[in-house]
């Protein structure tokens, strides 16, 4: 057993103060390793931590095979210097640090800490490095022109969306007339349109909702906690925005719009590839339909 709560300062090594002798600021982060959100930042400036499955955890990892209240990370300040101990909130599966199982342990520079299928790195560093991290987790989990999630982080999201929600919608869309832009102002109006499609996405969905790059100028957005008809009143806004933009490139003004299909779980589906497939077979419909507009499953 990994237990070293009796004397957290005889644990931790190095020398973890706010600030170094040169006067800058060091903070404590859980780095992401692997499974969920690989790469991710966690950065421990609270008092106390809780990480779990649930919804009211500072961090929460929507992932079955951890409790809802799993571990809580706790700061303790003894002089000049903050130690970090890991406590397991009697978690199912446990809680890991150096690949020894814990009830109460300090955190020492480089240890691992593992709680159900996540694996993390606590680290203490500056503020440089923090800059460090969070562009690496920007370039493994988003599309770098867009700015929307990448399909694999999508589906990431999505999935324990899925068995957690009691109703979610999806949305499948398409830029019209990408081509048209292409082949009258060339590929670089084009490449413009995408990178700002992903802009007014962003300033038109909720923080709950998740957007993801398909591929090419196809997004893929899920609603969770909401049904068909406000997501429908969330497309049209979308499509909306999308519609009154103008883009301007080399002198040149002109405008773009968007197609949209929707499908609901449980009703079109309940794994996330179904979902897919049913908004897609929307947005056909919707192109169909002389293209601008939204349609359902």
């Amino acid at each position: 057993m990994n237990d070293r709560r009796d004397d957290p300062a005889a644990t931790v090594q190095g020398d973890i103060r706010p600030a170094s002798a040169t006067g800058v600021r060091t903070i404590a982060r859980l780095i992401v390793l692997s499974g969920w959100e690989i790469g991710r930042v966690v950065e421990l400036t609270r008092g106390k931590t809780a990480i779990g499955r649930s919804e009211a955890a500072d961090v929460m990892i929507p992932e079955p095979l951890i409790s809802r209240r799993h571990a809580r990370v706790l700061r303790l300040r003894i002089g000049d210097n903050d130690f970090y101990e890991v406590a397991d909130l009697g978690s199912s599966n446990g809680t890991f640090v150096n690949h020894s199982p814990v009830q109460h342990s300090g955190l020492a520079d480089g240890d691992t800490l593992q709680i159900g299928p996540v694996l993390f790195k606590f680290v203490v560093r500056d503020e440089t490095e923090g800059a460090f991290y969070r562009d690496v987790h920007r370039l493994i989990h988003y599309d770098q022109l867009t700015g929307l999630l990448t399909m694999d982080s999508f589906l990431r999201r999505v999935r324990p969306e899925l068995d957690r929600t009691k109703v979610l919608t999806l949305a499948m869309t398409d830029l019209d007339g990408l081509k048209r832009v292409n082949d009258t102002y060339g590929h670089l109006a084009g490449r413009m349109v995408v990178r700002e499609m992903g802009v007014m996405f962003r300033s038109v969905l909720r923080t709950s909702d998740v957007a993801g790059l398909y591929g090419g100028d196809e997004a893929v957005i899920a609603f969770p906690e909401t049904a068909l008809d406000d997501a429908a009143l969330l497309a049209e806004q979308l499509r909306t925005t999308v519609a009154e933009r103008r883009f301007e490139h080399d002198g040149n003004e002109f405008s773009v719009t968007i197609s949209q299909g929707l499908a609901q779980c449980p009703e079109h589906g309940r794994t996330a590839e179904n979902l897919i497939s049913a908004a897609d077979g929307a947005l056909y419909a919707a192109k169909a339909a002389g293209r601008n507009c939204v349609r359902t499953a």
